[in-house]
């Protein structure tokens, strides 16, 4: 009898023992995953602004730093990213993908702008068919803003390479000046360029929304997905909480920024933008900032990337991403 107690009792010291390092195991499991810093890198213009109450309210969450970096090129973006440098980057939706063909260790959790281009004219014209024959400034050879424009063209029954005259120039920063000086008659104007140059010259006439052409053509409500947001996928499998309640930040943020323009842009000055507090307010409804999971939106992701791979395959990385490239956040 008193041999079979002193197994028990063995047995049972075994076992809480055993418990108690499974214990400590988990706990010293827990500790090292305790993330300490995170970097978000967005790029600058409207972009930044998505993301600019966080900036400005957001430097710690879960007892975890947060920094933030604004830069002036994609180019350094992808710089921060392929160094795993940044663990949120908002980015054009398309090189999200690229990124993704190339393994690049990153899940697209979120859509967050929805398209910022208009077509503007110096002169009372309306509709698509006054385009006929016409010089179109615009930016991005190559890139979304043109194959948005050239695609919306098609679909309006005009051909981009021969009823029109398309006039690219380098960047958005010249829209302004040529539509201004009367170089340009008619120009594509994204926001917030729009709003500097109603504010200069208040008869401008803007008479199409490509975003709302853009859903009228496809039948889609959200209009086309612009910039995403990427997270790191190391971060997303050692702390999917961070990541989370971070993405629930930055959604707020976001929703707060529509809801109180002026105070947006006071903030985006303050940030130091590049961009004066009155242009964000006036630009806030034409800037299309709306968070969507990814997940939610993948039909109009999917769109989007079936017309870039028909223009070019390479823009969006040589296929068509499959369902891998989306994190879905519970």
């Amino acid at each position: 009898m008193k041999k079979r107690v002193f197994i028990l009792i063995t047995l049972l010291s075994f076992v809480l023992l055993s418990v108690a390092c499974t214990t400590n195991n988990i706990t010293e499991q827990n500790k090292s995953v305790k993330t300490e810093q995170i970097k978000v890198v967005a790029p600058a213009g409207a972009t930044a602004i998505s993301i600019s109450k966080a900036m400005k309210d957001t430097t710690e969450i879960n007892g975890t730093s947060v920094q933030y970096e604004v830069v002036p090129t994609t180019d350094l973006i992808v710089a921060r990213i392929t160094s795993k440098e940044a663990d949120f980057a908002v980015v054009p939706v398309n090189l999200a993908a690229q990124l993704y063909q190339k393994n690049i260790p990153y899940k697209l959790t979120s859509v967050v702008t929805w398209g910022n281009l208009y077509i503007a004219s110096s002169e009372n014209i309306e509709g698509w068919e006054a385009l006929k024959g016409q010089d179109i400034y615009l930016m991005g050879k190559g890139l979304v803003p043109d194959i948005v424009f050239r695609t919306l063209l098609k679909e309006n029954r005009l051909n981009p390479d021969e009823d029109v005259n398309l006039v690219y120039l380098s960047g958005a920063t010249e829209l302004a000046p040529n539509f201004l000086n009367g170089n340009a008659k008619i120009s594509m104007l994204p926001e917030p360029v729009l709003s500097t140059v109603k504010t200069k010259k208040p008869d401008t006439n803007v008479f199409l929304d490509l975003q709302e052409e853009w859903k009228k053509a496809f039948g889609l409500s959200q209009g086309y997905p612009q910039a995403g947001i990427l997270v790191r996928e190391d971060l997303i499998n050692s702390d999917p909480k961070l990541v989370k309640d971070y993405i629930k930040v930055l959604a707020d943020g976001m929703d707060w920024i529509n809801e109180n323009p002026e105070e947006a842009g006071v903030i985006a000055e303050e940030l130091e933008l590049g961009l004066a507090a009155d242009i964000v307010a006036k630009s806030m409804p034409g800037n299309n900032i709306r968070h969507e999971y990814a997940a939610d939106v993948i039909e109009e992701l999917n769109q989007l990337y079936e017309i870039m791979y028909e223009f070019n395959p390479e823009t969006i990385g040589g296929k068509i991403p499959d369902d891998g490239l989306y994190y879905q956040i519970n």
